[in-house]
């Protein structure tokens, strides 16, 4: 068991977090040392860049990394970014065929598969047959997991829906994306990622899963820190800032975390492979900018209260991965939101 609490005087804190919330919020994270949040190994909350509380299971530690799972996908999304900032990627409106010409050279030349674009990747609306939510789905992940080369069984699939009009979660089209960012950029998605984005946020030894061809996996499995994620975290609620240094472009941050589109049936939106949710506390405006993972990993940014919450987790394919929804929706956030006088 670990937990490290806030070590500094409770005055620095009055601005950004109530006197009234202390208590409470000390009780979660000793909760989380303790276990008593089944299957979440860790978490850390911050407030204006100052830690609330960093805390870890029984068994783990700072140094562990972690399977992120999905919440890879949202790191991708970083990465088109620097694309485009390099102009390598001149639009997200870019065909994938045009990009990709190997991989889409077996259909033929009018298929509408042709015309699935980045930013139908990065919106998860390529009308394909691909749904991981649904695992009847003839493009779900699991098949995918198991053919020796994942883009050509993607790109195998018909389409389900008209390309660009429908939200369907399909991680095969985020592999598609982790070759566009190899072609484009001339060198491996983790030099890439170290030299644009984890080197300068001082994140080392992430570990990215391959591919049976021998691709990093850009749609999943990529093994981070906890502390990693709350880097990330506090790279996005500045805006792409760190150390002073913009390593993000401000304007693709963003238009990566706002809505790009609606989610049959939810109430969460979608961006640019980022999750958005929003509402009212104590009659105030609160917006969950977040990644996500499977089994409760998950980035949170709450830019009204410039909060930044991480969380690992192991509960794979269980509600109880939502944890930590929870601890930051119905606990934290209200705790930090102040009361009207």
């Amino acid at each position: 068991m670990f937990i490290f609490l806030r070590m500094v005087c409770l005055w620095l804190f009055v601005a950004a977090v109530p006197a009234s919330a202390i208590d409470e919020i000390d009780t979660i994270a000793n909760d989380l040392a303790e276990g008593k949040y089944k299957g979440i190994t860790g978490g850390m909350v911050s407030v204006s860049g100052e830690t609330l509380f960093e805390a870890y299971a029984p068994g783990y530690s700072a140094d562990k990394k972690h399977d992120i799972r999905s919440a890879t996908k949202s790191i991708t999304a970083l990465l088109i970014g620097e694309l485009i900032a390099d102009r390598t990627l001149k639009s997200i409106n870019t065909k994938l065929s045009t990009l990709l010409p190997d991989e889409f050279a077996h259909m033929p030349r009018r298929d509408l598969r042709r015309d699935i674009t980045v930013k139908d990747a990065l919106t998860m609306r390529t009308g394909l047959a691909c749904n991981d939510w649904e695992p009847a789905s003839v493009g779900h992940e699991d098949k995918m997991y198991q053919t020796d080369d994942w883009a050509a069984f993607l790109l195998s699939q018909p389409l389900a829906y008209e390309r660009g009009k429908h939200f369907s979660y399909c991680t095969g089209g985020v592999v598609l994306l982790g070759r566009v960012i190899e072609k484009l950029a001339g060198v491996s998605v983790p030099e890439f990622a170290r030299e644009r984005l984890f080197g300068p946020l001082g994140i080392e030894g992430a570990n990215w899963e391959k591919t049976p061809k021998g691709y990093a996996d850009t749609g999943g499995h990529l093994r981070l820190t906890l502390q990693d994620l709350h880097t990330i975290g506090r790279l996005v609620l500045a805006k792409g800032v760190w150390g002073g240094e913009q390593v993000v472009d401000r304007k693709w941050l963003a238009a990566a975390t706002s809505e790009q589109t609606s989610i049959p049936e939810r109430r969460e939106k979608y961006g640019y492979l980022w999750w958005r949710d929003s509402g009212e506390v104590k009659g105030k405006s609160v917006t969950l900018l977040y990644a996500h993972g499977n089994g409760g990993n998950f980035i949170f940014v709450v830019p009204e209260l410039n909060l930044v919450a991480s969380f690992t987790g192991k509960n794979y394919g269980k509600p109880t991965q939502f944890i930590p929804n929870r601890i930051i929706a119905q606990k934290i956030v209200p705790l930090l939101v102040a009361d009207e006088k």
